[in-house]
């Protein structure tokens, strides 16, 4: 290869060697699409950002856990945040092929060939008859160039359509982040629940111990029958079986908490949090208050908006799709053909070049823009029912979650109540028992009266939290703040 070819073909892979290795794919966006990710911190790192956190801890090797480093571990682990941040990825290259269109295509073509002609001659009849044969090296060059100038707002509404789709993706990133930190929380609050019913249970089950003692102590002394001593027996059974199935519940919470940090379900793990001291609960305010604050900023809510407004542009390229458009069009090439002449000093160039603009009119096209027409309109009235129905789940969990959280505002005081009441009841019953007054069903009685009373206070305790959490995650405000008091 000589001539014009070999320098343009040179030319050619010198800027696309160039373009290739200037930056590495996924730092290399030449059109700005990644722009508004620049305050979204990257995959695997905590998105709740905070200065105190200084980002993914070392995997975890069992032990005790706060409930913020749990939920910070979660965040960094789980799969699904990987998996919205593909979707963000997706829609940014999507926008940035959209953006492409306002730009020329510019395409180089070079080509090699040989042509052989060969003409066969009788001069006189019966004379012998000649062949000639011709011999080319043929050598082109092309370089052509492509603008469209105006489409009637084509590419405007796709590009829009691909913006507001990224806008969608990052916003149900968002709502991902707050599904993880909400499993978390969940699973570290139950871990915490399952541990204080051990400790129940393992109490209980001592009382019991202790009252059976006392009981087969009398049978033995005569002053008590053996029925006082069997019942008594039978209720420490019964102690001896809530405290097995509290252990399992306790290994069942263990390695649902461990799943959640990303590590192996029979990792041992600890809750570590003090279970009488309560989070702060200022950002809850009145219903009117909060349901606006739902509507203003959940992440659902921002992700379907965005698909709508996504929908409705998509919607007006389709019915744009119809329209003319005005295209520039440039070219200039230059073949060369050499051959058997070449030795005369004889060779042939042709240059060619061509600029001016192109009118495309769609004039059929088995009716395919109509329906598609129809599709994007469909796609756009589904997007706004999406949106309807969203407002209205949420609002929904907003106003479910505020009630269930006065109901147990009160239940707690009635708890705290309940057990101390409980606990002065065994008290005395266990005197009584002792000094021969009290009978045994009477300390039966005040046993279970503090049990339930135990069990209850941990269970309203457990759901309060979880509640809490549940609302902030309605309003769309949850966030590390939210358990680092906790």
């Amino acid at each position: 290869m000589s001539g014009f070819a070999r320098p343009l073909c040179a030319l050619g892979l010198a800027l696309a060697a160039g373009l290739a290795c200037a930056a590495p794919p996924t730092d290399y966006d030449p059109l700005g699409s990644r722009q508004s990710l620049a305050g979204l911190p990257p995959p695997g790192q905590p998105p709740l950002g905070d200065a105190t956190l200084p980002g993914c801890p070392p995997p975890f090797a069992g032990g005790r856990i706060g409930l913020a480093e749990a939920v910070q571990r979660a965040l960094c682990r789980d799969p699904r945040g990987r998996q919205a941040w593909a979707e963000i990825d997706l829609a940014a290259a999507r926008l940035g092929t959209a953006r492409s269109a306002w730009w020329p295509t510019l395409n180089a073509q070079a080509g090699i060939g040989r042509d052989e002609q060969r003409l066969r001659q009788s001069a006189t009849v019966g004379a012998a008859a000649t062949t000639n044969t011709s011999a080319f090296d043929n050598r082109n060059a092309q370089l052509s160039l492509a603008w469209t100038l105006f489409d009637f707002g084509q590419r405007s509404a796709t590009e829009e359509g691909a913006r507001q789709t990224l806008l969608a993706a990052t916003a149900s990133r968002s709502q991902v982040v707050q599904q993880i930190f909400l499993d978390a929380a969940n699973a570290y609050l139950q871990l915490l629940q399952a541990q204080g019913e051990m400790a129940v249970a393992r109490e209980t089950e001592r009382i019991y111990l202790q009252g059976f003692l006392a009981a087969e102590a009398k049978h033995a002394a005569g002053v008590d029958d053996q029925a006082a001593k069997l019942q008594m027996q039978t209720a420490f059974a019964q102690s001896v079986v809530a405290r097995v199935r509290a252990e399992g519940q306790l290994r069942t919470a263990q390695g649902t908490l461990a799943a959640a940090l990303g590590e192996p379900p029979g990792r041992p793990v600890e809750a570590d949090l003090d279970a009488t001291r309560l989070p702060d609960t200022a950002f809850i305010r009145d219903t009117e208050t909060l349901l606006a604050l739902a509507e203003q900023q959940h992440p659902q809510l921002q992700a379907a908006r965005a698909q709508l407004a996504a929908a409705q542009a998509r919607s007006a390229a389709a019915e744009r799709a119809g329209r003319p458009t005005l295209s520039l069009a440039a070219s200039q090439g230059l073949t060369r053909r050499s051959g058997s002449e070449a030795a005369t000093g004889l060779a042939d160039r042709q240059r060619d070049q061509s600029v001016g603009l192109q009118l495309t009119v769609p004039l059929f096209d088995g009716f395919s823009r109509v329906y598609e027409a129809r599709a994007a309109q469909a796609e756009a009235a589904q997007a706004e029912a999406t949106l309807a129905v969203a407002s209205r789940n949420i609002a929904l969990e907003v106003w479910q979650a505020y009630q269930a959280f006065q109901t147990q505002n009160r239940q707690l005081d009635g708890t705290e109540r309940l057990l101390g009441y409980a606990t002065r009841s065994l008290e005395v019953a266990q005197g009584r028992f002792k000094a021969g007054v009290g009978g045994t069903l009477e300390l039966l009685e005040a046993q279970r009266a503090l049990a339930d009373a135990a069990q209850q206070r941990i269970g309203v305790l457990s759901d309060w939290r979880a509640t809490r959490l549940r609302l902030a995650a309605a309003l769309g405000q949850l966030g590390l703040w939210s358990v680092r008091g906790d």
